[in-house]
């Protein structure tokens, strides 16, 4: 992009119409249940009820302790038949005080044949009596009762035969129905004394959090302090043995499931060849002298949630003054101490200036518009007593927005915990980073940009290079719908042969970084993770060893200032903070643009390398590539002129709306409304100029949902989602009519989230960009078909605002950003002006 032509975005405040939301009622074919004989299955399950209600009356026979407290429930094990799914809307009550009520859903599989395997569902229930005594009368009807056709006639079939066909049995639960974490971790030992995560329910008996403690103290166990909640979940840190749990939570009703805690977080840096300050305080010197700090009260700040910074590091000082220093516990200090290995001042250091091996080796004038601030949040001497991560994380974010609130500000959080990588699967740690990002869990409530680093992955041999990278998960809490989460790549190929001779880069120039963690291993329904991927450096190899080799690292402060001035630096953290950099200059440049934005300029503006695609273009992959790509290096390396600038021949609109996705309409939640934007377009010029030539749209849709997390929230529950909603976008086709469009919208609302009408289109990303809360697709075709496709419509999704309408907010309205590019190769025609020309509020530079 040459670098007189750049132009700032334009914001299109207006060209949107909002519609009614109508669909026709579609809904995916259910599978046959399984053929069972009626009689002896039917008599098998009432009998199994049966022995249920009648426990319930031996636990209320049983004298407790004074100590204790108990509830009229029991909890309930209903698992189905192997290759068959629990029909599981039947089995929950969407309702206040429900007779029965799903508590967490889990997958058991098992191998059939050589190659293959089955799975089967098992769904754990909360009952009162009478819940039990409602299913003994589905049973009994199926028994002796037909159903009803639409028509009112016997249509053959017992009386709710879709519900009871697939339920191989029902018995009662132990504490070993509520562990969530197998087949990863397996049900601790019966004696084994441990710290559980313990998730509750969250209930409108305000009194029901201190029976569960009393019952707990009574059992003697112990409880951790801090706690997190969410829409329907409560989540507490408990130490004891399975039996002490078992003997005081199942007397309750408010038990959900059960976890195992995070480890100490994991963060693995490279702190190869510290250098010594000899020689280098020239270099220190030079580079104070051209770095220039341009800062006051609106400043963006980057706020570190890591180790701590040592800011007496003259290139950090002046950007990190002592009142801006937190520490999660006042006995660590906020500094980096020793036993951190430099880490957060590593960070800083990046976050500000980037690689210093560039910011040295340049002459020109640096001038940094951005500050930071650091909460220490981990100390490897001193590790936190277990902690719920979750708790930590938004404590340490909540203090600098009391402190600073109207400030500008980029979180990045580069400590992860390998130990918990389920796949994708949300975790309480996950969903306090979406809670915050989405602003539901602070006061104030305003969203908040979050940068993570996806975690790093640790190659030992040659051999293991990339094929580690691929079963290697991304670390919580990288996994969360709304953060950024930041990968790694390479540039860093250059090794000095005269001393080295013999080694080589072991990553390609522009490849996937030997330290990058992915998510191709996740069940398909999780984020695209990582998003975006940044410099992370190199290892070297000799064909026999792989080591880490300081030249093939980013350069950066280091902690022990003045004994050592520079850091060799890198992996996902490094990279994180090089992607906090970017974010902090694009707020800088564009304050009023709100945090979805920003996270959707730096995915918008991103490439895939030619290394990256193997030489090959991305439309010529199969969607099986195509998958693994997006897993592996997410949507690319962010360019940040891009991002930044529109350019004559790249023109960008960025719109940012609010829109209700759904409606309570008496006791049902509809979907509401869509938006329909007829953006201004250089129509005239696409059909002339360029009515034969490649024309590039490039279209990102980003938005923060809120979560609800459980483990009820899988994919084989579709109406029990963790996320709150849900958007798409679809453009107009060449020559489709207004009012075929609209119908196409509407129908595309109803359809699986997998399931987009892209028939007759040339998108490249297609169905896997429906993952996640920020969505980015492309399109090529000539200037002559581009010139009628500026009408964009954005409607909803699905989401638990939805379907859990007795948590009152169906009516929500919800936050996104539009960001749409026109891109054409050809440099002398000008198709930004005559959109400049139509637009009255052209954002300044």
């Amino acid at each position: 992009m040459a670098k007189n032509r750049i132009k700032p975005h334009i914001l299109v405040n207006g060209y949107a119409d909002i519609f009614l939301y109508k669909y026709p009622g579609r809904r995916p074919i259910a599978k046959d249940p399984k053929a069972q004989n009626r009689i002896i299955h039917g008599n098998k399950l009432l009998q199994e009820l049966q022995s249920v209600r009648n426990q319930i009356d031996v636990n209320n026979n049983v004298v407790l302790a004074h100590e204790f407290v108990r509830d009229d429930i029991i909890y309930v094990d209903f698992a189905s038949e192997w290759g068959f799914e629990l029909k599981f809307e039947s089995l929950d009550q969407d309702k206040y005080d429900p007779a029965f009520q799903i508590l967490n859903i889990r997958e058991e599989k098992r191998v059939v044949g050589i190659d293959s395997e089955e799975s089967r569902y098992h769904a754990t229930l909360v009952m009162t009596k009478g819940g039990v005594g409602q299913f003994i009368k589905k049973v009994e009807k199926y028994l002796t009762e037909n159903g009803r056709t639409r028509e009112g006639e016997d249509n053959g079939k017992p009386k709710n035969y879709a519900l009871i066909n697939n339920i191989h049995n029902i018995q009662l639960a132990t504490l070993k129905s509520f562990w969530t974490d197998e087949p990863e971790i397996p049900f601790p030992e019966a004696s084994e004394s441990i710290w559980w995560e313990v998730w509750f329910r969250r209930t409108r008996d305000n009194e029901n959090i201190s029976r569960i403690l009393q019952n707990l103290r009574a059992s003697d166990v112990q409880i951790g302090q801090s706690e997190l909640l969410f829409a329907e979940h409560r989540v507490r840190l408990i130490k004891g043995t399975a039996a002490q749990l078992s003997r005081s939570l199942l007397l309750l009703d408010s038990l959900a499931e059960l976890r195992k805690p995070q480890e100490l977080a994991d963060f693995l840096i490279h702190k190869d060849d510290s250098s010594s300050s000899t020689g280098h305080n020239e270099w220190l010197e030079d580079l104070g002298k051209r770095t220039q700090a341009s800062l006051d009260e609106n400043s963006v700040l980057v706020c570190l949630l890591d180790s701590g910074v040592n800011n007496e590091h003259p290139l950090l000082k002046p950007f990190l003054p002592d009142a801006h220093l937190y520490t999660y516990n006042d006995a660590w200090g906020t500094y980096d101490g020793w036993d951190n290995g430099g880490h957060g001042t590593g960070i800083a250091g990046l976050a500000l200036y980037g690689d210093l091996t560039d910011a040295v080796a340049t002459p020109a004038q640096i001038r940094i518009a951005h500050g930071l601030e650091s909460f220490k949040i981990v100390q490897l001497s001193d590790p936190n007593d277990v902690e719920l991560y979750g708790a930590v994380t938004e404590y340490a974010c909540s203090v600098p927005l009391i402190d600073r609130a109207n400030t500008p500000r980029v979180f990045c959080m580069t400590i992860t915990d390998k130990t918990q990588a389920f796949k994708g699967r949300p975790s309480a740690w996950s969903a306090a980073v979406d809670k915050i990002a989405f602003g539901s869990s602070m006061d104030p409530i305003d969203p908040q940009l979050i940068i993570v680093s996806s975690g790093n992955t640790v190659i030992n041999n040659l051999g293991e290079h990339p094929d580690v990278n691929y079963i290697e998960s991304i670390h919580d809490p990288g996994q969360a719908y709304n953060c950024l989460t930041v990968g790694a790549y390479t540039r860093k190929d250059k090794i000095d042969q005269s001393q080295w001779p013999g080694w080589r880069a072991l990553a390609q120039h522009g490849a996937m970084a030997p330290c990058n963690s992915t998510s191709i291993i996740w069940e398909h329904q999780w984020p695209i993770k990582p998003d975006i991927v940044m410099e992370g450096g190199n290892l070297s190899t000799n064909e026999y060893f792989v080591v880490s080799h300081p030249s093939l690292k980013v350069l950066t402060t280091d902690k022990d200032y003045p004994s050592a001035i520079f850091l060799p630096f890198g992996d996902t953290s490094g990279a994180a903070a090089l992607a906090a950099k970017m974010a902090a200059e694009l707020r800088t440049a564009y304050p009023q643009y709100w945090p979805e934005t920003i996270r959707a300029l730096m995915v918008h503006s991103a490439e895939w390398t030619s290394a990256m695609l193997n030489g090959q273009q991305f439309e010529s992959l199969t969607e099986r590539a195509r998958i693994n790509l997006l897993r592996s290096v997410g949507y690319g390396v962010p360019i940040q002129e891009k991002a930044m600038y529109s350019a004559e021949n790249s023109l960008t609109l960025i719109a940012e709306r609010e829109i209700q996705p759904y409606q309570l309409q008496g006791s049902i939640a509809k979907y509401n409304e869509y938006h329909l934007f007829a953006l201004p377009w250089p129509a005239d010029i696409l059909a002339d100029e360029l009515y034969a030539e490649d024309v590039t749209l490039k279209i990102t849709l980003s938005y923060f949902i809120e979560p609800n997390p459980g483990s009820k929230n899988k994919k084989y529950a579709s109406n029990f989602q963790y996320h709150s909603h849900g958007l798409d976008f679809a453009v107009i086709k060449p020559g489709e009519a207004l009012r075929t469009f609209k119908q196409r919208i509407s129908a595309a609302s109803e359809s699986p989230e997998d399931d987009i009408d892209t028939r007759d289109e040339q998108w490249l990303i297609k169905r896997v960009r429906s993952r996640g809360s920020v969505k980015k697709d492309f399109i090529v075709m000539s200037g002559a078909d581009m010139a009628r496709r500026n009408t964009i419509a954005v409607y909803p999704k699905n989401g638990w605002y939805k379907n859990r309408k007795k948590l009152g907010k169906a009516n929500s309205k919800v936050r996104y950003s539009l960001i749409v590019t026109l891109e054409t190769p050809t440099t002398d025609v000008d198709i930004y002006t005559p959109v400049q020309i139509k637009i009255t509020n052209l954002i300044p530079s």
